[in-house]
């Protein structure tokens, strides 16, 4: 067994230990309700693995960076006198 594979099943024994510490005062038909929850969850056979790919990317504008820039330093709004040295 590697180190890594250690890390990670000691992790997962304290998530479920803080779960079941989070759960052991539920009601019965609440327990009950949750493994229902869990038995589908198990039984889905629908990908439950979340693409990140669409949130990657570059900002598309056709406006260059150099206007873009200035776009965003026009609208500044301050509060206060700028202080001159």
């Amino acid at each position: 067994m590697s180190l890594n594979s250690m890390i990670t099943t000691d992790f997962n024994q304290t998530l479920l230990n803080n779960h079941f510490d989070l759960l052991i005062n539920l009601s019965k038909n609440n327990k009950l309700e949750l493994i229902s929850w869990l038995s589908q969850s198990l039984k889905s056979t629908a990908s439950t693995e979340i693409s990140l790919r669409p949130l990657f990317g570059a900002f598309q504008s056709e406006q260059s960076a150099e206007q873009l820039i200035a776009e965003i330093q026009q609208s500044r709004l301050f509060n206060r006198e700028q202080e001159t040295f």
